[in-house]
């Protein structure tokens, strides 16, 4: 019963000085360098929910993207060792927090959701671009909108639909603009980043074993010479690239 008591102790202390530091890092976040502002999040979102679950944002959310990415690096690691690496990290940076804690008024950076309403779900359906079409996942409507000579048109920020639908892992898009629509499989960016690279980077494993099947190029790099390999997201994705190439050179 004491072991016991003194486990519920420990617990209820780290948790009531893990409130005390977040209240703190909510008052600072204006102080502190986006890197580690990055690292509060991660820890907080980890230690309220666990491990990531929520879809990557999309591409053009920088600062949603960022924050999913330092999230989902965390992994497994579990709720409680969440909640003290958060307090390590902020007695790193400040020894003496607790003593002002309390003092700055709070801010919601460090704790508020990534999940953003899409801005083509909020759009009247008549004013609906193809690109829109595509981040709602609206196959259907696409196949009546969508003309062949729209298969690799680009947006203003120099993406295709190709590369929307793999940034959303709308799988059954992705084979529609390829197979259907002769949209190029390898269509590049702005950044030179194929639909392939989207994939690995976002760990959409969906999205990454359609694209092998339509054929996707392994070896292009981007701007930064980057291939899908140096990109991949896990061990499960990068393992399926190897596996891909180990095939193709088989059957050469």
């Amino acid at each position: 019963m004491d072991l016991d008591s003194d486990l519920f102790d420990e617990e209820e202390q780290q948790q009531s000085s893990f409130e005390l530091a977040t209240n703190y890092v909510s008052g600072q976040a204006d102080k502190l360098k986006k890197s580690d502002l990055l690292d509060f999040y991660a820890y907080y979102k980890q230690a309220a929910e666990g491990g990531c679950n929520q879809p990557c944002p999309s591409i053009l959310q920088m600062q949603a993207r960022s924050k999913w990415n330092a999230w989902k690096a965390l992994g497994d690691m579990s709720q409680a060792d969440a909640q003290r690496a958060y307090i390590e990290k902020l007695q790193q940076l400040n020894p003496n927090w607790r003593e002002e804690c309390g003092k700055s008024k709070g801010s919601s950076w460090a704790v508020h959701s990534i999940e953003l309403m899409p801005e083509e779900e909020l759009m009247p359906e008549h004013k609906k671009t193809l690109f829109d079409l595509v981040k709602e996942k609206n196959l259907s409507a696409l196949r009546h909108k969508m003309k062949a000579s729209d298969a690799n048109a680009k947006d203003d920020n120099g993406m295709a639909l190709i590369h929307w639908a793999t940034d959303r892992n709308a799988v059954d898009i992705i084979d529609f603009l390829v197979s259907s629509m002769g949209a190029s499989v390898n269509e590049l960016d702005l950044e030179l980043q194929t639909p392939l690279h989207y994939a690995a980077s976002c760990g959409h494993v969906e999205g990454v074993r359609t694209l092998l099947k339509l054929k996707a190029s392994l070896e292009l790099n981007d701007n930064d010479g980057n291939s899908c390999f140096d990109v991949a997201d896990s061990k499960e994705i990068f393992n399926m690239l190897k596996a891909e190439e180990q095939q193709r050179q088989a059957a050469n």
